[in-house]
């Protein structure tokens, strides 16, 4: 069986790795994954590099040329060229990552009917919060997504609230809940090292209001008079990093705070096991909520206890491998802090049952027999229709 898939997380090299190991499970595939040979992020201008590090017979990625990058619903790729992969390929089922409103999906669809073949169309989104529909959506994306909502066979969400929001839009087809990718256990695992000196706290993210570090700082303040061998660490970039900085001076922790630039993601496994603790104080906004919250599942599978807010995916991520609060809650913060601060004994217990976590659902070895058990009974419930 042919299958396509089209997304732009793939011009990561670490992140395709949840493919080759699906194309390890099941020889019988062979897939092909397009992505844009260049994308910029507020980290990192990334560009593609294809090598053989991931070379399988029956699973290649290929980089085009795109449109407008950066904007997941309004790249596109040259319509020949991607019209020339998909025709080589023959794809059984297509499945683009791009939400329910993207041009690409959209191209994707268009070349399924040019292409007049029974080609199974699967769409994955993150999108969890009511967009606000500018004159320009209503105008241009509105109609391209109904075009896609009425091409697609399913969905693929990658958390609960995403799902619901599909139902409010009247699409009525299967809704599956998988992440779009895993954790790397060969990267991310505990450091065979044991920890030693002062302990850290520690928050990997962007520098955000959204992402909660004031909240999270704040906290911190209150308690490390009583934690004398305790510090903070925050690691990354943003807009709000001068925030943080003022924040740190106005509590008078520059010693006992530091802020790290950010790293490449082979590199963050590093600094997670430097941790004892990390933290995810996201808070949802009018137009954002934590989509999932990627950090956690990779500290649970290096061994480092979690905690997080209750906003967005976060809990759902967390279930019972770890402690949650009120989102925007300092004090609720800091009672939960307090807790595995004060209690080595249950830090680690949460940390060795987020690590098995972690292993049994979110590797991408999980995540790969997840997907393609998704895609056996879209077949088959197609197949049945």
């Amino acid at each position: 069986m042919n299958i396509v898939i089209i997304g732009h997380t793939y011009i990561s090299p670490i992140n395709r790795k949840k493919w080759v190991v699906l194309a390890q499970l099941y020889p019988a595939l062979n897939i092909t994954i397009i992505f844009p040979s260049t994308w910029p992020t507020t980290l990192f201008n990334h560009v593609a590099e294809i090598s053989d590090e991931y070379y399988l017979p029956n699973c290649r990625f290929v980089a085009l040329n795109a449109r407008k990058t950066g904007n997941e619903l309004l790249y596109s790729y040259k319509t020949y060229q991607l019209y020339k992969i998909i025709r080589e390929a023959k794809p059984t089922l297509i499945q683009v990552e791009q939400g329910c409103s993207a041009m690409s999906y959209a191209q994707a669809n268009i070349i399924s009917k040019m292409l007049n073949r029974k080609i199974t169309s699967l769409f994955f989104t993150w999108v969890n919060w009511e967009q606000h529909e500018s004159f320009k959506h209503k105008l241009l994306l509105r109609p391209i997504e109904q075009l896609n909502l009425a091409s697609a066979h399913a969905a693929i969400v990658g958390n609960h609230d995403a799902g619901n929001i599909l139902q409010k839009k009247k699409f009525l087809k299967p809704i599956y809940v998988i992440p779009q990718l895993g954790v790397d256990t060969d990267i991310f695992k505990p450091d065979p090292q044991p920890r030693s000196g002062r302990k850290r706290i520690g928050f990997i993210g962007r520098f955000t209001p959204e992402k909660g570090m004031l909240t999270l700082l704040e906290a911190f303040a209150d308690l490390a008079h009583f934690f004398a061998d305790w510090d903070l660490v925050f690691v990354g970039k943003g807009s709000h990093k001068d925030a943080l900085e003022q924040g740190i001076i106005h509590h008078n922790l520059h010693e006992r705070s530091f802020i790290i630039d950010p790293v490449p993601h082979e590199q963050v496994a590093g600094l997670i096991n430097s941790m004892d603790i990390l933290v995810l104080p996201s808070y949802d906004t009018p137009c954002w909520r934590e989509q999932f919250g990627h950090i956690i599942i990779e500290a649970m599978a290096c061994g480092v206890a979690v905690i997080g807010s209750n906003a967005g995916e976060i809990p759902h991520v967390i279930d019972i491998f770890g402690l949650i609060f009120e989102q925007k809650n300092a004090q609720a913060l800091l009672a939960q802090l307090k807790t595995l601060m004060q209690d080595d004994g249950l830090r680690h217990a949460l940390a060795q049952q987020g690590l098995k976590h972690a292993q049994t659902k979110y590797s991408h070895q999980a995540i790969a027999e997840q997907t393609y058990a998704c895609w056996m009974d879209i077949l088959k419930h197609r197949k049945a229709t």
